[in-house]
């Protein structure tokens, strides 16, 4: 058993079952409560369903800071009460995945000894979905390089990348629940309206721009985050308008997804990546 957190500042402090910070018990990391809405109507037995949304994820933390003097033990105290501070945004990691937290309570009992004081540590998650630690990444359009050492040039040449063909790959999200992306198009040449397709429910995220030698363009697809920024030559701006009225911020279902990209124009010139962490309901 172990938990690691780190602050929106960089510090971060890991506890376990060892000294100094002695973690004893955690709780709130399965499955959250879901809020149900419904509908009755008049003389109805029952009632009709209409939607269901996660509730936030409450985790709390239990230990003991064990130190050798009442001295040592004042300091761990406020290294914990100073990492956990709730002034600051932070990230839990848990067997694996990681949650966005911010810190709800940090108590201490009255009661206990002075070189083993018992803590509580109460994080509340506004997102209650686990993630994976590592971003996943998925090329759809990119070079595939040719080129190795040791290096030996014949005569007839040789090739230093080739150009993936197919306009369409699998993407598997392994995760609980549908998830957000970020979406990277890149112009190697000049390319109108780029867009990426999610086959099977026929959704379009397309921009309506024609995209510069050079040019890349980020669309942030998650929930309450979206946005759509443009980088050229070093400058970022906002391309949020030049997204089509018509168009969808694409979600990942959870198994394998079709993506297609497609361009107006140079659809030769355009490199389209993928970037994603599958969520989980608890670990």
């Amino acid at each position: 058993m172990q938990v690691t957190y780190e602050n929106s500042g960089g510090e971060s402090l890991t506890l376990r079952q060892r000294r100094p910070y002695f973690l004893t018990g955690v709780d709130g990391t399965g499955q959250t409560r879901q809020n149900i809405l419904t509908f009755k109507a008049p003389n109805q037995d029952g009632a009709f369903y209409i939607s269901g949304t996660l509730d936030m994820r409450n985790i709390t933390l239990e230990g003991t800071i064990v130190a050798g003097s009442a001295d040592e033990a004042a300091t761990l105290r406020q290294r914990l009460l100073r990492i956990f501070s709730p002034k600051k945004a932070g990230m839990l990691t848990y067997r694996g995945k990681r949650i966005p937290c911010n810190v709800e309570e940090v108590a201490f009992a009255q009661r206990s000894s002075t070189r083993t004081p018992s803590f509580f540590i109460s994080l509340l998650c506004p997102s209650p979905f686990f993630e994976d630690i590592d971003e996943l990444r998925m090329e759809l359009a990119a070079w595939t390089a040719k080129f190795s050492f040791f290096l030996e040039i014949p005569d007839t040449g040789m090739e230093f990348g080739a150009r993936e063909p197919s306009q369409i790959i699998f993407v598997d999200n392994d995760g609980d629940v549908p998830c957000g992306c970020r979406i990277q198009f890149r112009a190697l040449g000049s390319v109108v309206n780029p867009e990426l397709m999610n086959v099977d429910p026929g959704e379009v995220m397309r921009i309506l721009r024609t995209m510069m030698p050079g040019e890349q363009i980020t669309v942030d697809t998650h929930f309450a985050a979206k946005r759509v920024r443009s980088v050229m030559g070093g400058m970022e701006a906002n391309a949020f308008p030049d997204v089509d009225t018509s168009a969808t911020f694409l979600q990942l279902g959870v198994g394998r997804n079709t993506l297609r990209y497609s361009a107006a124009e140079n659809m030769d010139m355009l490199e389209v990546t993928i970037f994603f962490r599958p969520q989980y309901l608890g670990v």
